[in-house]
């Protein structure tokens, strides 16, 4: 296992008090802890697997390039805006509860993505999908969180960081191999209902039952309004390219800044009146929630532009999904090596770990920028340093954001972070993969904006030292 990842930040201030010396730390059992972690891959893996498919379900149902950056991105939005809402619902009603009936809704709603017949069923499927993975990932990340303490905590967060990011490479490994065997593009869904039966055995058998002290309120209004945002800015910035921009997609972004202002004012309205509200604004009194969202939202952005812009253009190179996954081997490996070498440099070096991992990351999307991707070899160095440096900022930043959350309030950290983590990923593949699709050849300068994108994290990271 690694050692602690949580970077040091401004105070401690609200972090659960350590047990006394008489008293063994609170530790989840290995092999609830393995579940929780599989459990977690599951739906992390289900939003990439797609990307090495796209061509073959673009081909076998007709679909357009921007139907499948749809396939992609409903997803990422409605897994973004109701994460947190699941966060509350497990906070309320029993973690291991709601990660169970997940992982059930997952492959129900696995099964209807392999049996659709047309892009729009395919794209409604996996919007219902994406619904049911917002119950699973704040499950995990809070029963983490609250069935561990001290150093088996911090493990357990550089974990779940370490098979995220594991899972998100390996992700274009797998999909390509289910994708060129004889059930084609359906067999990446088929393959989540044995999965999620197995993890959810291990889930009842070995992961403690962990909820808030009291049960909140659901704020429904709060989650409509955070899902109204999220769709005004992705579906036009999906369908606008293709559409030739018209009219609607133009009011569609006009729209988003005054429903985001009235989202804003409705948490405000809900705190100030004893609620609790979706995305409580008193949690930004913890610097690390504040900087720690604002080094991660272009972070992800660039992993989940990344991942569709490599995907479709490899394709497009003419190689085979099973191809694409194995050029990404690299990346996985390398993604693994920093996720750990993290571990043990972060309590050493603290947020300059992260700076370094973003600086590599720019050098890896300006090598993969130059040697391109039509050439008969894959540039697998590239694609290496690229996941060198997402390893080394991803692990890390998992511990900077909860590391002031008190355990009672692990939902709603929990569900903040993986709300701005799918957000990010989804906005990724609409932005990224339009700004891609809008230019004749187009990799080249998109790796580049890739890397001066993690520049500016580089420079973001610098804010999360501790203020002296």
């Amino acid at each position: 296992m690694t050692t602690p990842t949580t970077v040091p930040v401004a105070s401690t201030a609200g972090a659960a008090s350590p047990a006394t010396p008489e008293e063994p730390l609170l530790r989840m059992h290995p092999l609830g802890l393995a579940a929780a972690l599989a459990a977690v891959m599951i739906p992390i893996m289900s939003f990439f697997t797609v990307n090495v498919a796209l061509g073959s379900i673009g081909s076998d149902l007709g679909a357009t390039p921007a139907v499948l950056q749809l396939v992609v991105a409903a997803y990422g939005v409605v897994y973004a805006s109701l994460v947190a809402m699941g966060g509350r619902l497990g906070d309320g009603f029993g973690r291991k509860r709601m990660l169970v009936l997940g992982l059930l809704v997952f492959a129900v709603t696995s099964l209807l993505c392999a049996f659709a017949q047309s892009p729009s069923a395919l794209v409604g499927a996996r919007f219902i999908q994406g619904a049911s993975a917002a119950l699973v990932a704040p499950q995990v990340l809070a029963t983490l969180h609250a069935a561990n303490e001290g150093h088996h905590r911090n493990r357990a967060l550089a974990w779940f960081g370490a098979s995220a990011g594991l899972g998100t490479s390996l992700a274009f490994l797998i999909g390509g191999t289910l994708t060129d065997s004889d059930l084609g593009w359906r067999a990446i869904f088929w393959v989540n209902v044995p999965i999620a039966a197995l993890v959810m055995l291990g889930v009842w058998r070995f992961v403690p039952e962990t909820k808030a002290p009291t049960r909140p309120a659901l704020d429904l209004v709060g989650a409509a309004l955070l899902g109204t945002a999220l769709t005004l800015l992705v579906l036009p910035l999906t369908e606008g390219r293709a559409t030739g921009w018209p009219a609607w997609t133009w009011a569609c972004l006009a729209g988003v800044l005054p429903v985001t202002a009235v989202l804003a004012w409705w948490q405000l309205r809900v705190e100030a009146r004893g609620g609790t509200p979706l995305v409580p604004p008193s949690l930004f009194r913890f610097r690390s929630i504040g900087v720690g969202l604002l080094t991660g939202l272009p972070f992800f952005v660039a992993f989940g532009g990344f991942m569709f812009v490599y995907g479709y253009a490899a394709q497009v190179a003419g190689r085979t999904p099973l191809d694409i996954g194995v050029s990404l081997l690299p990346m996985s490996l390398g993604f693994l090596v920093a996720s750990l070498v993290a571990g043990r440099l972060v309590p050493r070096y603290g947020a300059w770990v992260l700076t370094l991992g973003a600086l590599v990351g720019a050098v890896g999307f300006a090598w993969l920028g130059a040697v391109g991707i039509e050439d008969t070899a894959p540039p697998l160095p590239a694609v290496a340093v690229v996941g060198l440096g997402f390893g080394l900022t991803w692990s890390p930043l998992m511990g900077v954001v909860l590391s002031q959350v008190h355990g009672h309030m692990a939902g709603l950290g929990s569900g903040l972070l993986i709300t701005t983590m799918q957000a990010g990923l989804g906005l990724g593949a609409a932005v990224v993969g339009s700004i891609y699709l809008a230019q004749t050849d187009g990799f080249a300068p998109t790796t580049y904006l890739l890397g001066g994108v993690m520049l500016v994290i580089a420079a973001l990271t610098r804010l999360l030292e501790p203020r002296r």
